[in-house]
């Protein structure tokens, strides 16, 4: 899956997703835990509408420079 990576500690207790997107040097990344979604599955499905939202944020974007770039993803913070 594109940008999305899966995330298992064996010495924490965090299990979930890793969402990881970089555009114009300005970086995004947010974890999706398992135990906050219900199940593996449901913190996947999380991940991957946030992703879809930011991507059609970005798109609609009359230019990506970096502070519009900051912009979209701070409301996915």
């Amino acid at each position: 899956m594109k940008n999305i990576t899966r995330y298992t500690y064996e010495k924490t207790a965090f299990q979930g997703w890793r969402l990881c997107l970089s555009r114009n040097k300005v970086q995004y990344v947010r974890y999706f835990a398992d135990k906050g979604a219900g199940s593996a599955e449901a913190a996947l499905a999380e991940a991957r509408r946030v992703r879809q939202c930011i991507w059609d944020d970005l798109a609609a974007l009359p230019s990506l420079d970096a502070a519009s770039v900051a912009q979209v993803f701070a409301k996915y913070r």
